[in-house]
């Protein structure tokens, strides 16, 4: 169920993402035509994730359908993935012992990368050589 309250949230942002209502800071398709009458050349610029969030929007709503599907062909019901939660399949230790190698690989990963040191004031070296 996790799953799929998760990719149904995808879905509608990807739908939202590719409507594109003015003023919510996407360029979708309302946003995307009625940028034609103000300037061509960005409306056109704008177009391009216009037809990528479409895009996306649809191949989700395909993939959340098709996995539906085969949830549902497996004997998967809405009750059942409520007994699974009461019961809890997140209450399994080889699980929790997964997401906790996961979460320990992910902060030694970030540990171990090489910091680096910025300065706000660039320091150039001067050499009066010639």
């Amino acid at each position: 169920m996790a799953f799929f309250f998760t990719f149904m949230a995808q879905l509608v942002i990807s739908i939202i993402q590719a409507v594109g209502i003015p003023g919510w800071g996407v360029c979708g398709w309302i946003a995307t035509i009625s940028f034609f009458g103000t300037n061509v050349g960005s409306a056109v610029v704008m177009l391009i994730p216009t037809v990528m969030f479409t895009v996306v929007a649809v191949f989700s709503f395909i993939a959340l359908s098709m996995v539906h599907k085969f949830y549902r062909g497996s004997g998967g019901s809405f009750s059942k993935a409520q007994e699974e939660w009461t019961t809890g399949a997140w209450k399994n230790p080889h699980v929790q012992q997964a997401a906790q190698n996961a979460a320990m690989g992910a902060a030694q990963g970030a540990m171990n990368q090489p910091q680096t040191q910025y300065s706000a004031t660039p320091n150039y070296t001067y050499s009066n050589e010639m």
